[in-house]
Protein backbone atom coordinates (compact mmCIF):
# COMPACT_ATOMS: atom_id res chain seq x y z
CA UNK A 1 0.00 0.00 0.00
CA UNK A 2 1.49 2.99 -0.93
CA UNK A 3 2.05 5.69 1.60
CA UNK A 4 -0.59 8.56 2.69
CA UNK A 5 -0.33 11.89 0.53
CA UNK A 6 -0.82 15.32 1.80
CA UNK A 7 -2.91 17.82 -0.59
CA UNK A 8 -2.72 21.38 -0.96
CA UNK A 9 -6.68 21.53 0.08
CA UNK A 10 -6.83 24.23 3.40
CA UNK A 11 -8.12 21.49 5.59
CA UNK A 12 -4.86 19.37 5.13
CA UNK A 13 -2.38 22.18 5.18
CA UNK A 14 -0.50 22.18 8.67
CA UNK A 15 -1.28 24.96 11.39
CA UNK A 16 1.21 27.46 11.63
CA UNK A 17 -0.77 29.80 14.13
CA UNK A 18 1.21 28.26 17.08
CA UNK A 19 4.45 29.28 15.45
CA UNK A 20 3.85 33.06 15.56
CA UNK A 21 3.75 35.81 18.47
CA UNK A 22 -0.02 35.95 19.35
CA UNK A 23 0.00 37.77 22.22
CA UNK A 24 1.14 40.96 23.71
CA UNK A 25 4.10 39.15 26.08
CA UNK A 26 4.88 37.07 22.60
CA UNK A 27 5.20 40.32 20.73
CA UNK A 28 7.38 41.88 23.76
CA UNK A 29 9.98 39.35 23.25
CA UNK A 30 10.08 39.69 19.43
CA UNK A 31 10.75 43.35 19.69
CA UNK A 32 13.25 43.55 22.54
CA UNK A 33 15.45 40.86 20.88
CA UNK A 34 14.90 40.04 17.16
CA UNK A 35 17.04 36.79 17.47
CA UNK A 36 14.07 35.20 20.18
CA UNK A 37 12.12 33.16 18.06
CA UNK A 38 9.05 30.98 19.13
CA UNK A 39 8.21 27.76 17.81
CA UNK A 40 6.30 24.58 18.94
CA UNK A 41 4.89 26.50 21.77
CA UNK A 42 8.40 27.50 23.64
CA UNK A 43 10.58 29.83 22.83
CA UNK A 44 14.46 29.88 21.76
CA UNK A 45 16.40 32.27 23.52
CA UNK A 46 19.01 34.47 21.66
CA UNK A 47 21.24 34.88 24.90
CA UNK A 48 23.11 37.62 22.80
CA UNK A 49 20.00 39.33 21.99
CA UNK A 50 18.30 39.05 25.74
CA UNK A 51 21.60 40.30 27.36
CA UNK A 52 21.86 43.04 24.43
CA UNK A 53 17.89 43.92 25.68
CA UNK A 54 18.97 43.88 29.09
CA UNK A 55 21.84 46.17 28.86
CA UNK A 56 19.58 48.53 26.97
CA UNK A 57 16.90 48.78 30.01
CA UNK A 58 19.67 48.52 32.75
CA UNK A 59 21.61 51.75 30.63
CA UNK A 60 18.53 53.69 30.56
CA UNK A 61 17.83 53.20 34.37
CA UNK A 62 20.98 54.78 35.41
CA UNK A 63 20.60 57.76 33.13
CA UNK A 64 17.35 58.25 34.53
CA UNK A 65 19.45 58.24 37.88
CA UNK A 66 21.89 60.42 36.19
CA UNK A 67 19.67 62.84 34.44
CA UNK A 68 18.02 63.06 38.14
CA UNK A 69 21.50 64.65 39.43
CA UNK A 70 21.68 67.09 36.74
CA UNK A 71 18.33 67.93 37.13
CA UNK A 72 18.45 69.02 40.63
CA UNK A 73 22.26 70.85 39.49
CA UNK A 74 20.00 72.96 37.66
CA UNK A 75 17.13 73.82 39.95
CA UNK A 76 20.36 74.64 42.93
CA UNK A 77 21.89 77.03 40.60
CA UNK A 78 18.59 78.55 39.64
CA UNK A 79 17.82 79.31 43.27
CA UNK A 80 21.24 80.16 43.78
CA UNK A 81 21.69 81.24 47.61
CA UNK A 82 17.48 81.09 47.99
CA UNK A 83 18.15 77.20 48.26
CA UNK A 84 20.36 77.16 51.43
CA UNK A 85 22.95 74.34 50.04
CA UNK A 86 25.37 77.07 47.58
CA UNK A 87 25.49 80.03 46.14
CA UNK A 88 25.77 79.88 41.94
CA UNK A 89 29.33 79.86 41.64
CA UNK A 90 29.68 76.41 42.84
CA UNK A 91 28.31 73.67 41.09
CA UNK A 92 25.98 71.68 43.32
CA UNK A 93 26.44 67.39 43.59
CA UNK A 94 25.07 65.08 45.87
CA UNK A 95 27.25 64.06 48.45
CA UNK A 96 27.51 60.41 47.44
CA UNK A 97 28.59 61.76 44.03
CA UNK A 98 30.90 63.96 45.47
CA UNK A 99 32.60 60.94 47.30
CA UNK A 100 32.79 58.81 44.20
CA UNK A 101 34.69 61.62 42.55
CA UNK A 102 37.06 62.01 45.37
CA UNK A 103 37.62 58.55 45.57
CA UNK A 104 38.13 58.19 41.42
CA UNK A 105 40.23 61.01 41.50
CA UNK A 106 42.45 59.54 44.41
CA UNK A 107 42.48 55.72 42.74
CA UNK A 108 43.64 57.54 39.42
CA UNK A 109 45.94 60.53 39.88
CA UNK A 110 47.28 59.86 43.43
CA UNK A 111 50.44 62.06 42.02
CA UNK A 112 48.21 64.91 41.73
CA UNK A 113 46.75 67.73 44.33
CA UNK A 114 43.73 67.59 45.63
CA UNK A 115 41.99 70.14 43.18
CA UNK A 116 43.60 68.42 40.44
CA UNK A 117 42.12 65.12 41.78
CA UNK A 118 38.56 66.46 41.89
CA UNK A 119 38.50 68.02 38.26
CA UNK A 120 39.80 64.70 36.70
CA UNK A 121 37.91 62.69 39.37
CA UNK A 122 34.47 64.50 38.07
CA UNK A 123 35.60 64.61 34.37
CA UNK A 124 36.47 60.61 34.13
CA UNK A 125 33.29 59.63 35.69
CA UNK A 126 30.79 61.91 33.63
CA UNK A 127 33.01 60.19 30.56
CA UNK A 128 32.28 56.84 31.84
CA UNK A 129 28.39 57.59 32.98
CA UNK A 130 28.15 59.16 29.07
CA UNK A 131 29.53 56.28 28.00
CA UNK A 132 27.09 53.72 29.58
CA UNK A 133 24.12 56.01 28.54
CA UNK A 134 25.48 55.68 24.71
CA UNK A 135 26.01 52.19 24.59
CA UNK A 136 22.59 51.41 26.18
CA UNK A 137 21.17 53.39 22.98
CA UNK A 138 22.80 51.82 20.50
CA UNK A 139 21.64 48.48 22.36
CA UNK A 140 18.20 50.07 22.12
CA UNK A 141 18.58 50.63 18.35
CA UNK A 142 19.20 47.22 18.23
CA UNK A 143 16.31 46.41 19.62
CA UNK A 144 13.85 48.53 18.24
CA UNK A 145 15.12 49.91 15.01
CA UNK A 146 13.23 53.33 14.93
CA UNK A 147 14.48 57.15 13.72
CA UNK A 148 13.60 58.30 16.93
CA UNK A 149 16.75 55.87 18.57
CA UNK A 150 18.82 56.61 15.92
CA UNK A 151 18.02 60.48 16.47
CA UNK A 152 19.05 60.04 20.59
CA UNK A 153 22.05 58.15 19.48
CA UNK A 154 23.01 61.17 17.45
CA UNK A 155 22.62 63.47 20.45
CA UNK A 156 24.16 61.16 22.95
CA UNK A 157 27.63 60.36 20.42
CA UNK A 158 27.48 64.39 20.13
CA UNK A 159 27.39 64.47 23.74
CA UNK A 160 29.94 61.97 24.60
CA UNK A 161 32.61 63.44 22.19
CA UNK A 162 31.96 67.10 23.90
CA UNK A 163 33.35 64.89 27.02
CA UNK A 164 36.01 63.31 25.57
CA UNK A 165 37.37 66.86 24.86
CA UNK A 166 36.93 67.58 28.82
CA UNK A 167 38.32 64.90 29.85
CA UNK A 168 41.43 65.07 27.52
CA UNK A 169 42.26 68.48 28.20
CA UNK A 170 41.51 68.53 31.66
CA UNK A 171 44.52 66.11 32.44
CA UNK A 172 46.83 67.55 29.19
CA UNK A 173 46.22 71.41 29.05
CA UNK A 174 45.28 71.66 33.27
CA UNK A 175 41.32 72.76 32.71
CA UNK A 176 38.54 71.15 30.67
CA UNK A 177 38.09 72.68 26.91
CA UNK A 178 34.61 72.44 25.19
CA UNK A 179 31.50 73.71 23.84
CA UNK A 180 30.36 73.68 27.30
CA UNK A 181 33.08 75.93 29.13
CA UNK A 182 33.13 78.15 25.80
CA UNK A 183 36.98 76.48 25.06
CA UNK A 184 38.14 77.51 28.23
CA UNK A 185 37.00 81.04 28.16
CA UNK A 186 33.49 80.98 29.86
CA UNK A 187 35.25 82.46 33.10
CA UNK A 188 37.27 85.06 31.14
CA UNK A 189 34.21 85.92 29.35
CA UNK A 190 31.93 85.85 32.50
CA UNK A 191 31.72 85.89 35.75
CA UNK A 192 32.52 82.74 37.97
CA UNK A 193 28.41 82.59 38.36
CA UNK A 194 28.05 82.23 35.10
CA UNK A 195 30.84 79.73 33.79
CA UNK A 196 29.22 77.80 36.33
CA UNK A 197 25.68 78.43 34.90
CA UNK A 198 26.37 77.96 31.42
CA UNK A 199 28.40 74.35 31.91
CA UNK A 200 25.43 73.38 34.44
CA UNK A 201 22.97 74.63 31.75
CA UNK A 202 24.57 72.86 28.74
CA UNK A 203 24.98 69.77 30.78
CA UNK A 204 21.24 69.43 31.63
CA UNK A 205 20.16 70.20 28.31
CA UNK A 206 22.30 67.84 26.57
CA UNK A 207 21.61 65.02 29.03
CA UNK A 208 17.29 66.00 28.93
CA UNK A 209 17.66 65.66 24.68
CA UNK A 210 17.90 62.46 24.06
CA UNK A 211 15.50 60.67 26.16
CA UNK A 212 12.26 62.18 25.09
CA UNK A 213 13.56 60.41 21.51
CA UNK A 214 13.95 57.02 23.41
CA UNK A 215 10.90 57.34 25.31
CA UNK A 216 8.88 57.98 22.37
CA UNK A 217 10.12 54.79 20.41
CA UNK A 218 8.98 52.38 23.52
CA UNK A 219 6.12 54.01 23.90
CA UNK A 220 5.47 53.68 19.96
CA UNK A 221 6.27 49.66 20.41
CA UNK A 222 4.44 49.34 23.30
CA UNK A 223 1.49 50.64 21.41
CA UNK A 224 2.21 48.02 18.76
CA UNK A 225 2.72 45.43 20.99
CA UNK A 226 -0.59 45.88 22.54
CA UNK A 227 -2.45 45.44 19.60
CA UNK A 228 -0.15 43.28 17.79
CA UNK A 229 0.62 45.12 15.20
CA UNK A 230 4.29 43.91 15.37
CA UNK A 231 4.19 40.74 14.14
CA UNK A 232 6.59 39.47 11.45
CA UNK A 233 5.09 39.57 8.80
CA UNK A 234 1.61 41.00 9.07
CA UNK A 235 0.68 44.21 6.69
CA UNK A 236 0.41 46.71 10.13
CA UNK A 237 3.62 45.41 11.42
CA UNK A 238 4.96 46.43 8.12
CA UNK A 239 3.70 49.51 8.02
CA UNK A 240 4.71 50.03 11.62
CA UNK A 241 8.34 49.50 11.38
CA UNK A 242 8.53 51.84 7.59
CA UNK A 243 6.84 54.44 9.68
CA UNK A 244 9.31 54.22 12.90
CA UNK A 245 12.22 54.21 10.65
Amino acid sequence: MSPPTMSDSPADRPNTSDLAPTTPMDCAIMAAAPGLSIANGRRNFDMLGLLIATFAGVGLAFQVGHFAEHAIQFGVWLLGDLSHICGRDTPWMSPWVTELVRQAGVLLFPEANEARRMMLGMEVLHLIGNAIFLSSLVCLYHCLPSKWVRWAVYIEGFHLCEHLALTATAYYVGKPIGISTLFGYAGVLGSREFAVGYRVTWHFAMNLLPMPFAMYALMHWHRAAKTGQDRPGSPAGAASLAAST
